[in-house]
């Protein structure tokens, strides 16, 4: 019997959908999440918690898994995700102070759209 997704792709999708930039980072999906899904984050911080609350797996690195993963699905309407290898951060950039002081690392993986033409099924 296998475990029911914490968050559907479903909702990861229609979120993804709702961000008004082309790339973005957790960050900028986690804004958009909580308005579309609001018990839902809920859920998750509880599950989770956020960065500073003494947590090693927080739901911002929950939810970034969760990105990178869907990126390499067949069907996602995200470019697929180069994780880090060889020292080189293709999909990642510096954070900014501000996101730092919710994110933590001085890196955050920066997620890209396909082109609209792409993203038809």
């Amino acid at each position: 019997m296998g475990s029911k997704t914490i968050v559907e792709e479903e909702k990861i999708e229609e979120t993804i959908k709702n961000i008004s930039k082309d790339s973005f980072t957790v960050l900028d999906f986690i804004h958009v999440f909580k308005e579309m899904y609001p018990e839902d984050w809920k859920n998750l911080v509880e599950r989770f918690g956020l960065f500073g609350s003494k947590r090693r797996y927080t739901v911002t690195t929950y939810l970034s898994n969760r990105l990178d993963i869907y990126s390499h699905k067949p069907q996602s309407i995200l470019v697929l995700f180069a994780r880090y290898k060889k020292a080189k951060f293709k999909d990642y950039r510096k954070t900014t102070k501000e996101e730092r002081k919710v994110f933590g690392s001085p890196w955050i993986a920066v997620f890209k759209k396909r082109p609209r033409k792409e993203n038809v099924k």
